[in-house]
């Protein structure tokens, strides 16, 4: 499934009219916008189902909650934001194929769960092509304790190498920088 039908899904508008070539982040950013109507901010809490079931590198119970918040903060920034500063241009090929692993992730993970992967593609959507933030929490927790950081206003995470592989890892299109990027002088946390 590539991004334009899922938008156009949601929004009962017309498609963005092109799997390839390039739109700007402004075009995207209307988009999502447009289709974050669907969904209701004091709902998203409800929609993480999932992260319960398929986030077993994380090492806390509340992982799954803060997922859920990080995800429903995102959803209403979303619905509040007045639009972009720089607009930018994306690659339509780049954007259809993070949305095909999102949606075989999802598939996989959350079967007959269709506004679970609407509301996931758009949240994930908006993070990494927009809002450039990561597609988790910081301060997310995983084995060895080691977390979603921030230094320097660049973000770092401790599973970005180790997922990079993975047929279903969006972990390629995702702002953070391995953390090993940081060396030795690094901190955990906020």
């Amino acid at each position: 499934m590539c991004l334009k039908v899922i938008f156009w899904q949601l929004s009962g508008q017309q498609p963005l009219g092109r799997l390839e070539g390039i739109m700007n982040n402004l075009e995207l950013f209307n988009q999502i916008k447009l289709n974050a109507n669907y969904f209701s901010v004091e709902d998203s809490g409800q929609r993480n189902t999932l992260s319960k079931q398929v986030q077993p590198v994380h090492k806390t119970n509340n992982t799954a909650q803060m997922i859920t918040e990080y995800n429903r903060q995102t959803l209403f920034e979303i619905k509040n934001s007045k639009g972009i500063a720089d607009i930018e241009d994306i690659d339509i090929a780049v954007l259809n194929e993070f949305a095909a692993r999102i949606d075989k992730y999802l598939d996989k993970y959350a079967p007959q769960q269709a506004d679970l992967k609407k509301y996931i593609l758009l949240i994930s959507t908006y993070l990494t092509f927009i809002a450039k933030k990561p597609l988790h929490p910081v301060g997310l927790e995983f084995e060895g304790g080691e977390q979603i950081i921030i230094q320097d206003n660049k973000f770092y995470c401790p599973a970005k190498n180790r997922n990079l592989l993975d047929e279903l890892s969006v972990c390629r299109y995702c702002v953070s920088k391995d953390i090993s990027a940081i060396g030795e002088n690094r901190y955990t946390g906020l």
